[in-house]
């Protein structure tokens, strides 16, 4: 299976997310996963080399897509075989668009898509909304709310939580802003930050179960 942490635009914890997911679902799962990096600041694979300094072993292993390949799926084989696998392919994407990833959108079993409240990420989420739909992208889509302030109230939430909910599933349960997130590394989760995610992410592997008919 194929699934992919991407979002139109930067700085939305998406990486973050995605190595809390990897992480989280090397726990839970005996499938094998193989992460790849797509993100020009490769911070997923960077960060998975520094932690190789770690006594913990490996839970997965990360794989960069170089910029120089400017259509690293001309081959639809290797794509299909990744998406028919029992094994867990994710990807993160970079925060921008890019046509060299669009056959990687299409044939994405998820895409899961983080967004923030403000004005600019509301924006750039719509934007990507649209991409896939001229894509013809049957991916299903899951978007989850990140860095979310539960002491804040966000005047534009309802109208934003209606629109993204005609295109995909928006999960009910927030990220919330935590500062234990910010020193993940792709060995382990504490404690704290396991709590952090665990109501979000056990929605997105039950969205997975029950549309493939499987158990990670």
């Amino acid at each position: 299976m194929i699934i992919t942490f991407a979002t139109q635009k930067g700085g939305t914890g998406k990486t973050t997310l995605a190595i809390a997911f990897a992480n989280y679902i090397s726990g839970l799962t005996k499938r094998k996963i193989k992460v790849y990096d797509f993100d020009f600041q490769k911070s997923f694979y960077y960060k998975w080399k520094e932690d190789e300094q770690s006594d913990l072993p490996k839970m997965y292993e990360v794989e960069t897509i170089g910029e120089d390949d400017e259509q690293p799926f001309s081959d639809f084989e290797t794509l299909i075989n990744m998406k028919e696998s029992d094994e867990i392919n994710l990807f993160d994407l970079a925060g921008t668009l890019d046509q060299k990833y669009s056959d990687l959108l299409i044939y994405s079993d998820f895409i899961i898509i983080p967004f923030e409240y403000s004005d600019v990420s509301v924006k750039s989420t719509l934007v990507f909304k649209n991409l896939l739909g001229l894509l013809e992208s049957e991916a299903e889509r899951i978007f989850i709310r990140s860095k979310y302030d539960k002491g804040y109230k966000y005047p534009n939430q309802k109208e934003m939580d209606e629109e993204i909910s005609k295109y995909g599933t928006l999960i009910e349960n927030p990220v919330f802003k935590r500062n234990s997130l910010q020193t993940i590394d792709t060995r382990k989760l504490t404690y704290e930050q396991k709590y952090a995610v665990k109501k979000p992410f056990n929605e997105i592997i039950d969205q997975i179960n029950s549309i493939l008919k499987i158990t990670l």
